[in-house]
């Protein structure tokens, strides 16, 4: 947005921080950036990678244009790792990885732990008409010779639709009664027990109308809470307002809008409503309540439905994991993008 301010002269030093906002270097985002002139440039982020060594390969192609020997297209298995490997050998003399054990040995434990919570049997029901639904779909578009894009946009649509239901039914069928929705159950009684006992939550889902219905049962209760998505305004205000006040045991937040970039540490209890592909998100989310201020342990809890497309997606995470982890070490890296067999799966 500032570009012309900011191009129309050379610059000393270029630091970006939350640099994974340039993983993909067509953006606007990447290349505005990119066309800047400065004797040295530096990148700050907490995820260098997120899906694939591309993504790091991207920010090395910022720091030093011209500098990196990309992956040829072609390469698949072996000689893919190969190439992967190249690439971590030559970045590492340009990387300066830092812990938060090491940054704040002083920060208390976090706590993660799965809830696997059973259908009710009217979600249940609304569940597995949708998968049928789906796969009905998905097969009429490949019998009409569909293309891979057609297919991967189809199944993208139905898995979102079986999410959906595993968070709330009401979201595909609003005549259905709030008592269906499993999670919302399990929201109910870990809240009162959190009041119960002091604590404060930071809740997250990808869902806007997730986050609406939560509001509207919020206010039926009379329970005090905080909210950010994607159109607030005010997001500075809710947060210094979260932080300030002790009797607000609850803030809801968008997972896109307030994934990174917020300080939150009055929080010591974190709901992840819903599970993304991507771990790395989410623990972005849950630091926004365990980083540099906390006092107390943090809880993190992800509402798993048993038996659902939200297992299936805690399996690709732990996938994912791997290459997460330990992106810098030799043989741990690999290509997880998302492919339409993949998504296939996890119907």
């Amino acid at each position: 947005k500032d570009l012309d301010l900011f191009s129309a002269n050379p610059l000393r030093c270029i630091v970006g921080d939350e640099a994974q906002h340039i993983k993909n270097r067509r953006t606007q985002n990447a290349k505005a950036l990119a066309s800047l002139r400065s004797r040295g440039r530096i990148l700050l982020t907490g995820t260098p990678v997120e899906n694939s060594i591309t993504d790091l390969l991207s920010l090395l192609d910022f720091l030093m244009p011209g500098g990196w020997k990309k992956i040829p297209a072609e390469c698949r298995g072996e000689e893919r790792a190969w190439h992967e490997q190249r690439i971590l050998k030559q970045a590492a003399p340009y990387i300066l990885r830092r812990e938060k054990k090491t940054v704040a040995p002083e920060l208390p434990e976090k706590i993660e732990q799965v809830v696997y919570l059973e259908m009710t049997e009217e979600q249940r029901r609304t569940y597995e008409a949708t998968k049928a639904s789906a796969e009905r779909e998905i097969a009429k578009v490949e019998e009409a010779g569909g293309s891979e894009g057609a297919i991967r946009m189809k199944t993208l649509t139905q898995l979102l639709r079986l999410r959906q239901t595993c968070c709330d039914p009401r979201l595909l069928d609003e005549n259905l009664d709030s008592e269906t929705s499993t999670k919302l159950a399990a929201f109910r009684e870990i809240l009162q027990e959190a009041i119960d006992g002091g604590h404060r939550i930071l809740l997250f889902s990808q869902f806007v109308q997730v986050l609406t219905l939560l509001r509207q049962h919020l206010e039926e209760e009379e329970t005090p809470y905080c909210y950010i998505d994607g159109s607030s305004r005010d997001r500075m205000a809710q947060v210094d307002r979260f932080q300030g006040d002790s009797s607000i045991p609850l803030f809801l937040i968008s997972l896109k809008a307030g994934g990174t970039g917020l300080n939150l540490t009055a929080a010591d209890m974190v709901i992840h409503f819903d599970p993304w592909w991507n771990p790395a998100v989410e623990a972005q989310a849950t630091d926004r309540a365990h980083r540099i201020g906390q006092r107390r342990v943090v809880t993190s809890y992800k509402l798993i439905v048993a038996g659902s497309v939200e297992e299936k997606v805690l399996h690709l995470q732990n996938q994912k994991r791997k290459l997460l982890q330990d992106v810098f070490e030799a043989g741990e890296a690999a290509n997880l993008t998302i492919s339409v067999e993949d998504l296939k799966q996890l119907l």
